[in-house]
């Protein structure tokens, strides 16, 4: 929380968001940032994009991040429909510019790895919608922040596609009102330390 700011200071773009606005052509950006593993459901994001081709017509999907070997077979999957895998380290301010750039970033992680994530906290900063599992324990605390997810039945890749199509047919620009909400929060984290100081 040391360091909340209402991304106005962020770096605009980097070459990789560069790189991912071109590949994405006009169409939504879906953003699955950090380490690719199969605990973080990319499995099932692979599967929703292979199982529905017609996402990629309104959806760009990238994966940035170092992959776990074991999700070889998934990053295939996920570039033969279309979509893009960066396999590398990927530095601080390239992850910000993505968060700016990208209009949803991946949360949805499978019902074992129900747990605390700086991606969530990050677009949720950012005003990136983030797309999380139904039921997990992100879905709590997205009811009080400014930006509403998107909340995916795991395992259900119709479902998924759908929810998905929907919210990128019916998304916007970040939310006006984001510095105010973030600088609010800001504040009241401020006085609650000093309080307890």
């Amino acid at each position: 929380m040391w360091d909340m700011h209402d991304g106005a200071a962020l770096i605009e773009t980097s070459q990789l968001s560069r790189d991912v606005l071109t590949a994405a052509g006009g169409r939504a950006i879906l953003c699955f940032l950090g380490s690719v593993r199969k605990s973080k459901g990319f499995e099932f994001l692979a599967y929703i994009v292979s199982d529905h081709p017609d996402l990629a017509k309104d959806v760009f999907v990238v994966a940035v991040g170092r992959v776990d070997p074991a999700c070889g077979d998934d990053c295939a999957r996920l570039i033969s429909a279309g979509g893009m895998v960066v396999d590398r380290f990927v530095s601080d301010d390239e992850l910000l510019s993505l968060y700016k750039t990208c209009d949803f970033a991946w949360c949805c992680y499978e019902p074992d790895y129900d747990q605390a994530s700086g991606i969530f906290g990050r677009s949720v900063q950012l005003g990136t919608r983030p797309i999380i599992r139904k039921g997990a324990y992100l879905e709590k605390y997205a009811q009080e922040g400014a930006v509403a997810p998107v909340c995916l039945v795991y395992g259900d890749t119709r479902d998924a596609a759908a929810n998905i199509a929907a919210a990128a047919a019916n998304r916007s620009d970040k939310p006006g009102r984001l510095g105010e909400i973030v600088g609010g929060w800001r504040a009241d984290f401020v006085q609650k330390i000093r309080a307890a100081l």
